[in-house]
């Protein structure tokens, strides 16, 4: 897997494919999530941490 940084200070689209995509705005506000017809959003400066707290932790792996 390669990797790779972006600070853009503007946000960054991680596309996945046409209809898959990550969107994360400016310093972690304003997250949208795309997979086909579904879309899920956080809105607003504490998005990071809606996005964290709506995981369901028990079927995700965790690095303490």
């Amino acid at each position: 897997m390669s990797k790779q940084i972006v600070h853009n200070n503007e946000g960054t689209d991680l596309i996945i494919s046409d209809n898959q995509y990550i969107s994360v705005g400016k310093d972690g506000s304003n997250i949208v999530l795309k997979n086909g017809d579904h879309m899920i959003w956080f809105d607003g400066d504490n998005a990071w941490e809606q996005l964290f707290n709506a995981i369901d932790k028990t079927k995700a792996s965790l690095s303490t």
